[in-house]
């Protein structure tokens, strides 16, 4: 099984193409770093027998409609990429750039290139295009949420999903973060950042060093009984502690098995607490501020995972998400 890497995508052709020249570099090179590297990728199994794990399988692009289509309907102009700089991976090369051109063109272009070299032996990648809207949070945030649902239902484990959160604008980037902190369905997110303009401009990664930064997933799944003191404040605000434990005993049992007064208080009221998903107020808990932020993304989510389908499924029954099949020979 190989990783579906998700990434916004704006105008750089090396947001995109620079990271997958990275980790075909250390794919193939494969020294002790670079199996550290790849460790937490793959099943255990694989990894037991010395095999590879970490090759690509998918790309998952959320962009405009603009970029897809290679023109602005507003300004009536090609929307073409930036120029880019050819470079040869590993070398920060200052030559002339190469004329913008359309996203889809030049990334099937490239990609046909340097994916074979990290693929797992694979003949094709499968590619998705996601049209979102820039100014449009909730929207957006939507389109990436049901790709994170459709892609971590498939089977029994589902698909191994990497973040790339280097292109693209703020909108779409704060919609795969809080999808991966909500879901906990997202392994790795990721950003890879250039020295200067022209390491910017280059569509191959310039040098190993500094390049290449792993950002940490911040868990915000909450567990079913987080959920239940939720739906219980939902309905008796303002509660004591004492009841509360009560309402919980009584109507989710089953989840409070090996749960006592003070274990409910230190791992699960205190940490709500302090992340602000519930308050005390004259001593009694009531629905907290973040939760308040939190509880439209989070419902989002659950209906999301309610219509589970495959992403390829998904791709004939919505307009907004194309695949195409990459011949990678």
């Amino acid at each position: 099984m190989g990783v579906y890497h998700l990434m916004g995508l704006g105008r750089s052709p090396g947001a995109i193409t620079g990271p997958i020249t990275y980790l075909a570099h250390r794919y193939q090179r494969w020294n002790q770093d670079d199996k550290a590297f790849f460790a937490g990728s793959g099943e255990a199994q694989h990894r037991e027998q010395g095999e590879k794990t970490g090759d690509i399988q998918a790309l998952v692009f959320f962009t405009t409609k603009e970029v897809l289509a290679a023109y602005d309907e507003n300004s009536r102009k090609q929307f073409l990429s930036y120029h880019y700089i050819d470079n040869r991976a590993g070398f920060l090369e200052d030559r002339s750039p190469e004329d913008g051109k359309p996203m889809k063109e030049i990334l099937s272009t490239l990609l046909k290139k340097e994916l074979p070299a990290i693929s797992g032996g694979r003949t094709e990648c499968e590619l998705f295009w996601c049209e979102i809207e820039r100014q449009d949070i909730n929207l957006t945030y939507q389109r990436v949420v049901r790709i994170v649902t459709a892609l971590s239902s498939v089977g029994g484990q589902g698909k191994e999903m990497w973040v790339n959160l280097t292109g693209g604008n703020n909108v779409v980037n704060f919609a795969l973060q809080l999808a991966a902190a909500l879901s906990g369905e997202v392994a790795r997110l990721y950003y890879v950042q250039a020295k200067n303009r022209t390491a910017e401009k280059s569509i191959r990664y310039t040098s190993e060093e500094d390049y290449w930064v792993d950002l940490p997933v911040m868990p915000l799944a909450l567990s079913r009984l987080n959920h239940a003191v939720l739906e219980i404040l939902q309905d008796q605000p303002g509660i004591s502690e004492q009841r509360l434990f009560g309402l919980l005993v009584e109507r989710y049992w089953d989840l409070m098995r090996g749960v006592d007064s003070e274990t409910l208080r230190e791992l699960y009221l205190k940490p709500m607490w302090k992340q602000q998903l519930i308050a005390n107020v004259d001593g009694g808990y009531v629905i907290g501020s973040q939760w308040t932020v939190i509880q439209p993304y989070e419902n989002i989510l659950e209906i999301m995972r309610d219509q589970a389908v495959t992403i390829e499924q998904l791709s004939t029954q919505e307009e907004w998400i194309d695949q195409e099949i990459l011949p990678l020979n």
